[in-house]
C-alpha cells in the first residue's frame, strides 16, 4: 500500500483558519495530491516525501495564500549567508541592529476594496526583537486572525510614532489613479509620502518591489546617506513584514465595512469577484458599486454586460 504524505500541520492549521476544506487526496509519483477548495476558488496542493510542497492551478486568492506559506517556511540558510540588508533568509525575519524603515501594501490586485500602503520604522534592537517575539513575516502566509492579532500589538512593539497607514477607499483610489496615470505611478507617490513621514535617524528604506521602475522613482525621496532597497520577497526583512501585516489587516477591516455597507459579502481576490459585482450592481448601480469597487478594473466592464 503507498504511502500517505500528511500536509503540514502548520499548513493545516492555516487552511482552517481561512476556511479551506480538503475534498479530495490521490496518490502521484513521490508524494500525495489534495484537492483545496474555499468558495469558488480550487487548488491542487501536492505534498512530496521530501517534505517539498507545490501548487498548481491558475492564479487565485488561495493560490496566493499556499505560496506565501511555502516561501515563508524555506529552510533557513546558514550563518553568513545573508541577503543585501544583512538579514539572513529563513522562516522568518530576525532581528537586525540598522535603523529601518519597510513598506508594504495590500489590495493592490484586489477588485473589492481599498489599497492600503504602510510604513513601519525600526528605532534600535529592542523594537526589533519585539517585532520579532510577536511573530511577524509575509501576511500572504499567515490567516486572517493572525494578522489581526499581530497588528495590534504592533504598535506597542515599536511606537506608534514609527507607524504610517494610508488607506484609500475604491473612490479615492481611482480618483487619485487616474491623476496619477496608473496604479504603478500611484504606488510611487504613497510610498514617497511615507518616506518622507518615516526617514528620520533610519540608516535603510526597504520596499517591496511593485515596479522595476519603483526604485528609480523613490530615489529622489530617501535622505542622502540613507540605503534605497526595492526588491521582491522583502518581508524577510522585520520591518517590511510588519508593514505587511498592518497593511493586510487595515485591509480586511475596511472589506468587512464595505460589506456590511452593501450586505453582500464581498470576496476577496480578483478572479471570483463577478457574483458578488453583479449582485452589488443590480441591487445598488454603479454608484453602489463604485463605493466598494475598483471599477477600473476590467471586471468591471463584464459585470455591466459589455
Amino acid at each position: 500500500m503507498s504511502a500517505r504524505y500528511e500536509i503540514p500541520p502548520d499548513l493545516r492549521r492555516l487552511l482552517d483558519q481561512e476556511r479551506v476544506k480538503i475534498v479530495s487526496s490521490r496518490e502521484i509519483d513521490y508524494g500525495t495530491q489534495y484537492r483545496l477548495v474555499r468558495g469558488d476558488e480550487a487548488e491542487n496542493l501536492n505534498v512530496y516525501r521530501t517534505g517539498k510542497i507545490s501548487t498548481g492551478s491558475k492564479a487565485s486568492g488561495l493560490r496566493d495564500l499556499l505560496e506565501g506559506w511555502r516561501l515563508s517556511s524555506l529552510p533557513q540558510k546558514k550563518n553568513g549567508d545573508v541577503n543585501k540588508s544583512g538579514v539572513p533568509s529563513g522562516r522568518g525575519p530576525v532581528v537586525a541592529a540598522t535603523p529601518r524603515t519597510g513598506i508594504d501594501e495590500a489590495g493592490k490586485g484586489d477588485y473589492f476594496g481599498p489599497l492600503v500602503v504602510a510604513g513601519v520604522r525600526i528605532l534600535g534592537e529592542k523594537a526589533a526583537k519585539a517585532l520579532q517575539e510577536i511573530g511577524v513575516r509575509d501576511s500572504k502566509a499567515l490567516g486572517a486572525s493572525t494578522v489581526r492579532r499581530m497588528a495590534v500589538r504592533i504598535p506597542d512593539a515599536v511606537g506608534p510614532e514609527n507607524l504610517r497607514v494610508l488607506a484609500l477607499s475604491p473612490q479615492e483610489y481611482e480618483t487619485r489613479r487616474a491623476r496619477a496615470g496608473n496604479i504603478n505611478r500611484l504606488l510611487d507617490e504613497l510610498d514617497a509620502g511615507i518616506i518622507d513621514e518615516l526617514k528620520a535617524e533610519v540608516e535603510v528604506i526597504i520596499v517591496d518591489q511593485y515596479a522595476a521602475s519603483a526604485r528609480k522613482n523613490l530615489a529622489p525621496f530617501v535622505p542622502e546617506g540613507v540605503r534605497l532597497e526595492v526588491r521582491t520577497r522583502a518581508e524577510d526583512d522585520a520591518a517590511v513584514a510588519a508593514a505587511s501585516i498592518l497593511a493586510r489587516a487595515r485591509f480586511l477591516e475596511e472589506i468587512g465595512r464595505l460589506s456590511g455597507l452593501v450586505g453582500v459579502e464581498l470576496p476577496l481576490g480578483a478572479t471570483h469577484v463577478m457574483g458578488a459585482a453583479r449582485r452589488v450592481y443590480g441591487e445598488r448601480g454603479m454608484a453602489g458599486l463604485e463605493e466598494v469597487a475598483k471599477v477600473s478594473f476590467r471586471t468591471t466592464k463584464k459585470v455591466k454586460g459589455g
